[in-house]
């Protein structure tokens, strides 16, 4: 069942020429003199490649002696995983261990499973390139058994060493899109200008493959949740007509992956005076995925690079929501008394929609162009588990040590939230599925 796949030759695993293996890096960023690009350089190599070298080697060791087969690990969902026992990048930690032959054959498939992907991760890093999860599984599905597996094994294999998943030379298949007037000029030669793409927009690549980033004129960016909002973004060229100027659209559609995340600190550490925005969704969910953007996640906390502290939180917020209220109600009663417009507008949200609806909307009819939408084909009321993710980032947002501005208002409109029981989705703010005019203003506030 378990082999060393040929690699064993002379006592050793195929580790010669280990001083030629490809600089891996954390970006360290310098401008181009008298461009708008911007190089992203090789950095120096990490100790991913030599810890794996000694865990080959001490496997060696153990096939000549005749000993039982060891591997550290250390998974991320281990008791153990706190802020307190969090290493330094590029330190591993005491841990469990992986052995074989083991107590049973699901031990040793475990073993061998981990074997591999040590091995994949070592052939990647001496070649100089870079292999997804998912061409992992596909290599040895009767192995792996699922995605999962390999999805948890390979996070925590970079957790046990102290690396990032990058460093492993192993990266998650494409999932975040770009658009915008921007080109990424790849290792490889290939040049991607994501600003004709359509509506579509195009797979961000992993940020160890770019070389440079020519930026152009742009003036900000806006990381959306929605893949249905950025696409019509997209596809009506907001990028380049905004009355804020030129700008970029990314979207992880919906939780953000680590790469959209990377990504976006690079872009942050690159141009630090452009402006950083989010778009989510009024509802727990937007609140914690605007966080995970901006601060991280607690289960890949150990990952370099991958947050963004100056991202600003652009909406929807509870006064988006109450400024539409009003909004759609005064427009409604045009052709009334002016008092009772003044009335009118009083409405809370809270009173504008059926509190029975408890489904999210079906697409509605364009009866009117000059009609707008009421909130109330966008809000809904909280569900028993939006009530239990709002209690959950509270708890994220008050455990900080201080709490900041930002970390005062996520607090406030979480409790609104909560004591309204309403969500609201990003639609709610849009005019017939256009949400420019509302980006405008928006964006206009904060990009000069």
């Amino acid at each position: 069942m378990f082999s060393f796949s040929g690699a064993q030759q002379h006592g050793s695993m195929n580790m010669t020429q280990t001083s030629d293996a490809p600089a891996r890096h954390h970006p360290s960023l310098s401008p181009e003199i008298g461009s708008r690009a911007v190089q992203i350089p090789l950095g120096t190599q990490t100790p991913a490649i030599s810890q794996i070298e000694a865990l080959l080697e001490s496997i060696v060791d153990a096939v000549c002696t005749g000993n039982e087969l060891v591997i550290p690990y250390q998974s991320i969902r281990s008791p153990n995983h706190g802020a307190n026992s969090q290493p330094r990048h590029g330190e591993s930690r005491p841990l469990d261990v992986v052995k074989f032959p083991g107590r049973t054959v699901q031990e040793a498939k475990r073993f061998e499973a981990l074997f591999r992907i040590i091995e994949m991760s070592h052939e990647a890093l001496l070649s100089g390139n870079l292999i997804t999860k998912r061409n992992i599984y596909y290599q040895n599905p009767d192995l792996f058994r699922s995605q999962s597996v390999v999805d948890d094994m390979v996070d925590n294999l970079a957790f046990t060493l102290g690396v990032g998943r990058e460093d492993l030379s192993i990266v998650a298949a494409a999932k975040g899109l770009i658009s915008g007037p921007i080109d990424l000029i790849l290792r490889d030669g290939s040049t991607h200008s994501c600003d004709i793409a359509g509506d579509t927009g195009s797979l961000l690549p992993s940020i160890s493959s770019i070389q440079k980033i020519n930026f152009r004129a742009t003036r900000w960016v806006l990381v959306i949740e929605k893949e249905a909002t950025f696409r019509t973004l997209a596809a009506s060229q907001y990028s380049t007509t905004s009355r804020a100027g030129h700008g970029i659209l990314i979207t992880a559609k919906g939780f953000p992956d680590l790469t959209t995340r990377r990504f976006l600190s690079v872009l942050s550490t690159l141009r630090p005076e452009l402006e950083l925005f989010v778009l989510v969704d009024f509802d727990p969910h937007g609140v914690a995925i605007m966080r995970t953007y901006r601060y991280g996640s607690r289960r890949l906390d150990h990952e370099e690079n991958a947050t963004a502290p100056k991202l600003r939180w652009l909406g929807i917020i509870s006064d988006d929501i109450f400024n539409e209220a009003a909004h759609v109600q005064g427009t409604s009663d045009i052709g009334h008394s002016q008092a009772s417009q003044g009335t009118a507008s009083q409405v809370s949200v809270a009173d504008s929609f059926d509190g029975s609806q408890s489904e999210r909307p079906t697409k509605r009819a364009r009866t009117n162009k000059l009609q707008r939408r009421g909130p109330s084909e966008s809000i809904l009321p909280l569900t028993r588990h939006d009530r239990r993710k709002a209690v959950e980032v509270m708890k994220e947002v008050s455990g900080a040590e201080s709490m900041s501005d930002d970390g005062a208002e996520q607090m406030r409109e979480l409790q609104r939230m909560l004591m309204l029981n309403i969500k609201a989705e990003i639609q709610a703010v849009d005019n017939y599925g256009d949400i420019s005019e509302w980006l405008d203003g928006k964006l206009s506030k904060h990009v000069v």
